[in-house]
């Protein structure tokens, strides 16, 4: 039986509202659960992915995990200060991009001063209206993802930063980029469909912050290119344990997005027209660059040697 055009189109929908919901990770610096509270729900209840954390160490850990495209982060914190804690984001290769707004009871001209010192985008005062911030939150990650700053799905650094960081390469010695990419994706997101392969990039997102903090140091860059592709730059020595970790760890944690059947079989079967075909199960492919491969003179050459 063949669905009607109002249904196709009442699916149609059903998925955009159901991918939108996946957008936005916010995370929330504040040691007041009272806070703390009245946030999660308003942006839960906007569709953005939240986590917490109650003071400053554990705040920059988050973001450096978690890749947040906002972070809220109260000035008076314990272990290090909402404004240590956004200069330490700014100074970080890897969170640089977050958008941070900081939350104050009073911030008089002094302090409006010290924050945007510290490279905070906004600053809000408490007590603060719930849906005035859900606004602003929703805002900024609008403006993100429509400069291609921030990748919507996995909330990591999109094309035009990992331009700018590539670009920066070209200066510096003792690096190694790692190009990732997430092989027979476009045959499994056409059994399983179009939110399934948007969760396998996420799980990937989160491999890279991990393994990256594992093997790596908190100063090395991940970005999404769009798609199942991935850079990683990181320094040299590090870049074999990083690529071997992501790939073991990826070999494990993709059989969860499979079903029974197709992990015995080792292939899921897509439909072409009144047959099917085989197609193997995903893989994590990795190809390295050293600066020592150069000299590289542009964007492009570093690009091409990556494939």
């Amino acid at each position: 039986m063949k669905a009607s055009r109002h249904t196709l189109r009442r699916g149609q929908d059903d998925l955009e509202e159901r991918n939108d919901m996946t957008k936005g990770k916010v995370a929330i610096i504040e040691s007041d659960e009272r806070i703390v509270g009245l946030l999660r729900e308003s942006f839960e209840a906007a569709g953005f992915q939240v986590e917490t954390a109650s003071t400053g160490e554990e705040g920059l850990i988050l973001c450096q995990q978690f890749f947040p495209q906002v972070a809220l982060i109260n000035t008076n914190l314990p272990n290090g200060d909402g404004f240590w804690v956004c200069r330490e984001l700014r100074a970080t290769t890897r969170t640089r991009h977050i958008h941070t707004i900081l939350l104050a009871c009073s911030l008089d001209r002094q302090l409006r001063i010290a924050a945007l010192e510290t490279g905070a985008d906004d600053f809000i005062t408490i007590p603060f209206d719930s849906d005035e911030v859900t606004l602003r939150v929703r805002n900024a990650l609008r403006r993100a993802a429509t400069n291609n700053l921030i990748d919507p799905v996995t909330g990591l650094p999109g094309r035009q930063l990992i331009q700018t960081r590539l670009r920066d390469l070209l200066g510096e010695e003792g690096w190694a980029l790692l190009g990732l990419a997430v092989r027979h994706l476009g045959p499994f997101e056409e059994v399983h469909g179009f939110l399934a392969a948007q969760e396998v990039l996420r799980s990937v997102a989160r491999a890279l912050a991990e393994e990256s903090v594992r093997w790596g140091n908190p100063d090395d860059f991940v970005g999404h290119s769009g798609g199942g592709r991935f850079v990683v730059v990181t320094d040299v020595e590090r870049a074999e344990p990083l690529a071997e970790g992501l790939v073991t760890r990826f070999q494990k944690e993709v059989q969860a997005h499979y079903t029974f059947r197709e992990r015995e079989q080792g292939y899921i079967l897509v439909s072409e027209g009144d047959r099917e075909r085989r197609m193997p199960l995903m893989c994590l492919e990795v190809r390295r660059i050293l600066a020592s491969d150069g000299p590289f003179y542009d964007i492009r050459s570093l690009t091409e040697a990556l494939g």
